[in-house]
């Protein structure tokens, strides 16, 4: 026991220092700075490349890739933990849009992938599991967390190779979200989409090497808990940890209890439960005045360092003879994910904001390929004041979107397990249904206007297309 708990040691530290010796290469290597690939990235291929999925040059852990499937927990335990948004800022018919643009394309991922493997590709790959079809929803807007939760849940399940299958897509999602972000910026700015630059400037020296200059550096929290009684940082960790674990122990209890009661244990997995978990903690720290104590900064750079170690974790685990022999159906459901991303960018999201839409859109785009840091650093392309509220707005829409991304996370591999013949068939129309009943509500409360022309500008000003 005392050797595996040294083992972990060993694994982490070998992680954190696969996350400098990234992002030393993203600040010195010009390559990594054209193509703005995070460091986590980076440490997670030289994992893959040097640790026991390769050269075994690393002494890491044959099972280090399960750390992915913990960290998650944390990372969305930590999710709701200080925050407390304004009635003011959860008022507004420009929200309503932003809801509709960033929440409807997660579904329709989902559905078209669905759709895809189905109707498609199991004609031409008759062994395929129809699980498949949510791994490119789940890996492109969901990103590598929802990847290790998902696919970890899936293969409990029985249904294997899904958490590599699941992180592949994540990996493609994010860097093809920034290289096709990056072109889609220029073709924007030519068409003169774009309303607060003309032609995207050469980005910051921060955004290229990751490094903040001395004269833009600024605090990354608050300081709301005496060290001489408990350091600021373990008492926020403490939080997030507290709710992690509530929802992990959760997890077990409610299939004890449904095993019992009706003799099939049903699994809720503990990611699920633990953002529950969250939000209920914050809840009470919000009734009870102690979210004054909580500072959201502190939870963030836990949520995000999470989320850094378990893309090591996961990146670095990926069994590339499953990759391989899944080559032609990922090729397929991800090729077809950014078609369907870029359609919705211009004919949904182009429809659902008047002003400023292509910058608002980019934080779109980023939820719809991986995570909202892409967005914002090509918000920050084309919008270098953030004066066109697509940060603002995708957050507050993130507050109504939780459910239903939850939902879909868990409610399809459950129902797809209980029915075998039908689940499949059903989560497909179930979804195309949920995009067509959300795209009713925008039209009929105008958060989408068909027929509205996609505004363009010169030197600034408005014109019609």
């Amino acid at each position: 026991m005392s050797k595996a708990i040294w083992q972990v040691f060993i694994d982490f530290c070998i992680m954190g220092g696969l996350l400098l010796v990234g992002q030393l290469l993203r600040a010195k290597l010009k390559f990594f700075q054209i193509t703005l690939i995070p460091a986590a990235l980076i440490g997670g291929f030289i994992a893959l490349a040097l640790g026991p999925k390769g050269y075994g040059i690393l002494p890491l852990s044959p099972q280090f890739g399960v750390y992915a499937s913990v960290l998650i927990v944390v990372v969305f335990a930590a999710t709701p933990i200080g925050d407390t948004p304004s009635k003011d800022a959860l008022s507004g018919p420009v929200v309503g849009g932003m809801f509709f643009n960033i929440s409807g394309i997660a579904v329709l991922q989902y559905a078209v992938g669905m759709f895809v493997t189905v109707y498609i590709l199991k004609n031409f790959y008759p062994d395929l599991p129809e699980q498949f079809g949510l791994m490119m929803a789940t890996g492109f807007y969901g990103g590598h967390g929802t990847a290790a939760a998902v696919g970890k849940a899936l293969e409990d399940m029985g249904v294997k190779n899904m958490t590599d299958l699941g992180y592949t897509c994540a990996t493609v999602g994010i860097v093809g979200g920034i290289l096709l972000g990056i072109l889609i910026v220029n073709w924007g700015t030519r068409r003169g989409y774009t309303h607060y630059v003309d032609n995207p400037s050469e980005l910051p020296v921060e955004l290229r090497t990751g490094l903040i200059p001395v004269e833009k550096q600024k605090s990354g929290g608050k300081v709301t808990i005496s060290s001489i009684c408990l350091d600021p940082l373990a008492f926020h960790l403490g939080l997030v940890l507290l709710a992690s674990g509530v929802g992990y122990f959760s997890s077990g209890l409610f299939k004890t209890f449904t095993k019992s009661a009706f003799g099939y244990g049903v699994a809720i997995p503990p990611f699920c439960l633990s953002l529950f978990a969250g939000l209920i903690l914050n809840k009470i720290l919000n009734v009870t005045g102690a979210i004054k104590y909580t500072d959201r900064h502190s939870i963030s750079r836990i949520q995000g360092t999470a989320t850094d170690f378990l893309m090591v974790s996961g990146i670095g685990s990926l069994n590339l003879k499953v990759v391989l022999s899944y080559a032609g159906p990922l090729f397929v459901v991800c090729a077809i994910g950014f078609l369907v991303t870029w359609w919705w960018f211009i004919f949904v999201g182009g429809k659902a904001s008047r002003m400023d839409w292509f910058e608002r859109n980019m934080m779109s785009w980023g939820h719809a390929t991986g995570v909202a840091a892409t967005g914002l650093l090509l918000q920050r392309v084309v919008d270098p004041d953030l004066k066109s509220r697509g940060i603002e707005d995708s957050g507050i829409a993130d507050i109504f979107n939780r459910p239903i991304i939850i939902g879909l996370q868990v409610i399809p591999p459950i129902l797809m397990q209980l029915n075998p013949a039908t689940g499949g068939v059903i989560t497909t129309w179930a979804s195309f249904a949920i995009v067509g009943v959300m795209w009713l509500i925008a039209w009929k409360f105008k958060w989408w206007v068909p027929s509205q022309k996609l505004m363009r500008y010169k030197d600034g000003k408005p014109i019609q297309e």
